[in-house]
């Protein structure tokens, strides 16, 4: 209840802000030169970085968004060279919720991965329900061992209750005793419905899940149907640095475990970890959404690997005192990764610079327009589709409503003076479909609106997700 409460007086203290913002951008001078991108490259690997605004003003709220690009050169092996080989461990549901389609789509998309991998790749399999069983040992592939393998997938039935941890922790136990021999490491967690034996918390299976980093691999998420907890695949995901992955039809299978495969065979940085440098007082409250930790004056996020030829954006937003005029050394970002099991890092040519001043036009002046455009559209946006997801998932229309109306109020003030015309298709287009979906979702017949709901809120949830990571 006081939540609702308070939505209002923040959404008017939040409009009455960027209404002074507005303002103050208007007045800015054609001249006035945006904040300065600073960039470095390491091997393949570019980085560039670009303050939203390079001034705030005193006695403000201090928020300043971050754009951060992380670029990989195209370095596909030539026809003919040696491509890296993989270790994939796949986690499989077999609870009695997977009878049918599920488990058939699922025991034939292994099957296919089994038949794709090559003398150079080693696999292992898990299935979990009340408890766990590891069918094998992570092994080379070989005509025998493929044989064996594809024996035991076709033996596998479903029963049995949700022990989603115990399986996780197996799968991720098999990776970290494994003798390295120089493969990209993937476990892939695949459930259709709610851990209800064993761990069950999203926040405790999200810390089994981040030894990945550590152990340089990456844990990826499959969630089928429209029964089991986005909360906790993403969490999953989310600290394993891996995708997660939403699928109605289970048919999708097959897609997914080939994307994971191929996508091992061409990473240029595995566990990436961005580092940035924190002043006192300097807070880092948000990452495109990836769980944030704070360690020797660092905010730190992990974001997962970077791919042959990928490019990724992260919008990051940071909280400075304004107590005081003075100048905030935001240092130089660190992005640090791990290419053919070595450490490797990239760092900013340039510390990025921010002042607090006494004037306000001169603070909000110097808000650049590209990078505020962007923002809104690849971070605003889609955590607005997040926040509407949950609301939709928990029956509450009027309170979905509310918050895209918020958002379009919001935007427009902000945008009325910079005349962004993507932003305006943004507000006036895309935020009015966003409501009529929930007004559809809403206005199902009573058997089906349950179902419209829960497929709403996994559909909304997962744009929006995707969307703020890029899409990985």
């Amino acid at each position: 209840m006081k939540r609702k409460q308070l939505t209002p007086f923040i959404g008017i203290g939040v409009l009455i802000l960027l209404t002074c913002a507005g303002l103050a951008y208007s007045t800015r001078s054609k001249t006035d030169p945006p904040p300065p991108v600073a960039t470095a490259k390491s091997g393949e690997i570019r980085l560039s970085a670009q303050l939203s605004q390079s001034k705030v003003a005193m006695n403000g709220d201090g928020t300043v968004s971050l754009e951060l690009t992380l670029a990989a050169d195209a370095v596909l092996p030539p026809e003919g060279a040696e491509i890296r080989g993989t270790d994939m461990v796949i986690v499989l549901d077999r609870s009695g919720s997977m009878s049918g389609k599920k488990i058939e789509d699922a025991r034939h998309a292994i099957l296919q991965l089994l038949a794709n991998l090559t003398e150079k790749d080693r696999f292992s399999l898990v299935s979990y329900s009340d408890g766990v069983t590891s069918h094998f040992p992570l092994s080379l592939i070989t005509d025998s061992s493929r044989r064996r393998f594809r024996a035991e997938v076709r033996s596998i039935m479903p029963g049995g209750a949700t022990n989603l941890g115990a399986g996780l922790e197996t799968g991720i136990r098999i990776l970290t005793a494994a003798e390295s021999i120089g493969n990209t490491g993937r476990v892939i967690l695949i459930s259709d419905g709610l851990a209800n034996r064993g761990v069950v918390d999203p926040a405790a299976l999200g810390t089994m899940a981040s030894a990945a980093p550590q152990g340089e691999f990456a844990v990826s998420t499959v969630g089928v149907g429209l029964d089991f907890n986005e909360s906790v695949m993403t969490a999953i995901a989310d600290r394993g640095t891996g995708r997660y992955y939403f699928m109605e039809n289970p048919g999708a299978f097959a897609e997914v475990f080939q994307k994971e495969f191929q996508d091992a065979r061409i990473v240029v940085g595995s566990g990436v970890e961005v580092r940035i440098p924190l002043p006192e007082g300097v807070r880092l409250t948000s990452a495109s959404g990836y769980p944030v930790t704070i360690k020797d004056g660092y905010g730190r996020f992990y974001p997962g690997d970077i791919l042959s030829g990928q490019t990724r954006k992260f919008f990051l937003t940071l909280t400075l005192p304004t107590n005081r005029e003075q100048e905030f050394d935001m240092g130089k970002i660190i992005v640090a990764f791990q290419k053919k099991n070595e450490p490797f890092s990239v760092k900013l040519d340039e510390p990025l610079i921010i002042a607090c001043v006494a004037d306000a036009d001169e603070a909000l002046s110097s808000i650049d327009k590209k990078v505020w455009e962007k923002k809104v559209i690849l971070e605003d946006y889609n955590r607005l589709k997040e926040d509407v997801a949950g609301f939709i998932r928990k029956g509450e229309k009027g309170e979905a409503l509310r918050r895209i109306e918020t958002y379009q109020q919001t935007q427009r003030t902000a945008n009325a003076p910079i005349k962004s015309e993507a932003v305006t298709e943004n507000i006036e287009k895309d935020a009015d479909a966003l409501k009529q979906q929930v007004e559809e979702v809403f206005a199902a017949p009573a058997p089906e609106m349950e179902r419209a709901q829960k497929k709403a809120a996994k559909d909304m949830q997962y744009e929006g997700y995707s969307g703020r990571r890029m899409n990985k």
